[in-house]
């Protein structure tokens, strides 16, 4: 009897897997419509925070751009995923370093926005502030090693050389894996 039911399961997973597969693209083509709408909003908010900031405190309205624009450049970078995803069925690890990078200089970016318009009252802040600008700046340093590491470890990992070779591996009618 469990014999049966195998291949039964087997052609309801051959059955299921376009639906499946066809959703998913769906999904990810929506997330991607998404993220494009919100880096677009991103970078209306900080061109508009800039215009009727900078008057008042040039430099912070420039800190203060600089970081919005960090931000949409990560939405930009999750956006590139989906759309390597898209494209090839594959993502990157690169692309999650690089957010990872972006983010930790926004951090640093911020503590020096902070303690230039003076919003570190005492010393016990401004330690705390000293140790969160070492710890992002560490950060920085170790994803830029992994990524450096990653590009001498994996380059025939690259997403268009996978996506090619599963192709090439599909017309000659091997098996292949998602």
């Amino acid at each position: 009897m469990q014999q049966k039911d195998k291949p039964a399961r087997r052609d309801l997973g051959r059955l299921m897997t376009p639906f499946l597969e066809a959703g998913d693209r769906f999904l990810f083509f929506l997330i991607a419509l998404l993220l494009l709408g919100t880096a677009l909003l991103i970078i209306g908010y900080a061109l508009f925070v800039f215009i009727t900031e900078a008057g008042d405190n040039f430099a912070l309205a420039v800190v203060l751009l600089i970081n919005d624009l960090l931000l949409a450049l990560i939405v930009l970078e999750v956006l590139s995923t989906v759309r390597s995803y898209l494209a090839t069925g594959v993502t990157s690890l690169r692309i999650f370093l690089y957010v990872g990078i972006i983010s930790a200089i926004r951090r640093i970016l911020a503590i020096g926005a902070q303690t230039a318009v003076g919003e570190t009252a005492g010393e016990t802040n401004f330690a705390e502030l000293l140790l969160d600008l070492a710890v992002n700046s560490g950060v920085v340093l170790v994803l830029a090693l992994a990524l450096y590491l990653l590009s001498l470890a994996l380059p025939r990992f690259d997403p268009p050389r996978v996506a090619k070779a599963k192709e090439e591996a599909e017309e000659a009618g091997a098996p292949t894996f998602r």
